[in-house]
């Protein structure tokens, strides 16, 4: 009986160095997309916010101060994070370019992490006051303010504005699960309309 308890021991031991590879992985991407998960959840809740400062009665630039003294972990404005903030129009002044159209009427981007707005492009690059509001110069009559193309299922009444709030946050990874082939995002990325 001793050596048939000998060979057994042995078996689970091999068994359980086949499967530690595996269990190690799995128990990597678990923890690994629930910090990405948590992280994400920070970065929504953020942009909700920051389109929620922009629609009220708030200068743009208060409202990135406010959003950077609100920012936590992973967002930092300094360092691995960038905000962009811009408000839609759609032209009202009739006879002009712009009439009927939805066009960037403000932009501002604050941070350090390199991003453009990849949802909200323009068909060329308009020019914008300075602070506090940095609203479009000739917002009537710029062509290169008109977006193109348009966000599905965006409607706006005629002189209505949409207030739009994105974030780029940079995420690092805490596992050492890319050294499995498993990838994970490392530039987390909300947007939020108000």
């Amino acid at each position: 009986m001793t050596p048939r308890l000998r060979s057994s021991r042995g078996q689970s031991l091999v068994e359980f160095a086949f499967l530690m590879p595996l269990i190690l992985v799995i128990t990597l991407g678990v923890v690994e997309v629930g910090y990405a998960l948590l992280d994400q959840h920070v970065v929504t809740k953020l942009t909700r916010e920051g389109s929620n400062l922009i629609s009220r009665d708030v200068t743009i630039d208060d409202a990135a101060t406010a959003l950077t003294k609100m920012a936590s972990r992973p967002v930092d404005f300094s360092s691995s994070a960038r905000v962009i903030f811009s408000v839609l129009r759609k032209g009202s002044t009739t006879g002009t370019t712009n009439y009927n159209q939805v066009i960037l009427y403000q932009r501002y981007q604050t941070g350090a992490l390199a991003g453009v707005s990849s949802r909200l492009t323009t068909r060329g690059a308009g020019a914008f006051h300075g602070a506090p509001n940095y609203d479009a110069y000739n917002s009537d009559t710029d062509a290169n303010l008109q977006l193109s193309p348009l966000p599905a299922n965006l409607q706006l009444p005629t002189g209505g504005l949409l207030y739009v709030t994105e974030i780029y946050s940079s995420h690092p990874l805490i596992t050492p699960l890319n050294r499995f082939g498993v990838t994970v995002p490392s530039t987390l990325y909300s947007i939020a309309y108000f």
